[in-house]
């Protein structure tokens, strides 16, 4: 009993004891439904499944209902009786103090399971669950952290290796949200040979058409090849992309070219700094110093040079801004301009690329 962390109940279950109340809490949907399948999995067997558990709706759920089921006895199975009050924000809201009540003294022949997305460590209540209940905090990791989970998880849960440079190239084409991640990894282990998902296997396999896309877009437009770049994004709109969609794609790259681009900025103003170098300015930028990412990185960095990477964020809000009904011009030519801005090289001031 007390609070764990969600990674850490996961690594190791079978230390602790699931006790009658316990909550589930933080931002991060797949941990939070990969917990719950665990304690499932603890207190019930496969024939109890059906027969010993209860789900509320937190919007639905009455606090008397939910009671008289962690009460209830199975007419079928073994196990103590598992309820869960899913999406459990407005309940919690509305029986606080119920809540509290109940866990001086609960049902021992069940186990009541919350489900909540925001749970305070300063609440009274969440005092009192770390003391005689089990708090399951399963906060979102942040980015730079993914690649190290994803390839433990890669290994515990689907037999595959995951090498850190796959990782990485993984958490850049699919994104940050662990479920999409965890459902890629199991498919690319299906594919791998012998469980080996390599940075080959991922670039062959993952990421949309539609991604790929907008990746060789940027490169021809760093590159000064325009025509290549207009004929890349009218593809991509002439399969239903909408620009601000492809905006969103391009920037995830480019805001982090610019801000390379300012750590050597500022490190001109100080001549007594050393000069940093392409990789440690992009690791300063957010860019994993190894590995497919990092080269393709500083091959991006030195096409965009210096002056156009200074004024890239604010052109990239201006652009962002005016797609959002900042400007009477139609979206399509709001990005177009854009495209023809950043693939010629001797604009360098915010005057002209505004």
């Amino acid at each position: 009993m007390g609070v764990v962390s969600a990674l850490d109940y996961l690594k190791q279950p079978q230390k602790f004891t699931i006790p009658s109340v316990c909550v589930i809490a933080g931002d991060e949907a797949f941990l939070r439904s990969v917990v719950f399948k665990q304690i499932r999995a603890t207190l019930l067997s496969d024939q109890d499944a059906d027969f010993s558990l209860s789900r509320f709706e937190g919007a639905e759920a009455t606090f008397k209902d939910v009671v008289r089921e962690t009460a209830m006895t199975a007419l079928f199975g073994s196990g103590r009786r598992l309820v869960v009050v899913e999406q459990a924000d407005p309940f919690f809201s509305q029986n606080k103090e119920k809540l509290e009540s109940y866990l001086d003294a609960p049902n021992q022949a069940g186990v009541l399971t919350l489900q909540l997305t925001s749970f305070p460590s300063t609440l009274r209540f969440y005092k009192k669950v770390s003391e005689k209940g089990l708090v399951i905090e399963c906060k979102a990791l942040p980015k730079k952290n993914i690649p190290a989970w994803l390839q433990e998880w890669a290994a515990r849960n689907c037999q595959a290796t995951l090498t850190r440079e796959g990782a990485e190239v993984l958490v850049d084409l699919v994104g940050d949200d662990l479920g999409v991640l965890d459902q890629e990894v199991r498919r690319l282990s299906l594919l791998a040979d012998k469980g080996d998902v390599n940075v080959n296997l991922i670039r062959d396999q993952v990421g949309t058409w539609r991604q790929r896309k907008v990746w060789d877009l940027v490169d021809a437009a760093l590159g000064g090849q325009t025509a290549e770049a207009m004929r890349l994004l009218d593809k991509l709109i002439a399969a239903g992309e909408a620009p601000i969609a492809i905006l969103a794609q391009m920037s995830a790259s480019l805001r982090k070219l610019s801000a390379a681009c300012e750590v050597f900025f500022e490190a001109g103003k100080n001549p007594d700094l050393p000069r940093p170098t392409f990789a440690s300015a992009l690791e300063q930028a957010g860019v994993p110093n190894s590995g497919y990412i990092k080269e393709k990185s500083i091959e991006q960095l030195k096409k965009l040079g210096s002056r156009r990477g200074r004024f890239l964020i604010q052109t990239l809000l201006n652009v962002d801004l005016d797609l959002k009904g900042g400007s009477r011009t139609a979206p399509r030519m709001v990005l177009e301009r854009f495209i023809v801005q950043i693939s010629a090289p001797q604009l360098h001031s915010y005057e002209i690329l505004r």
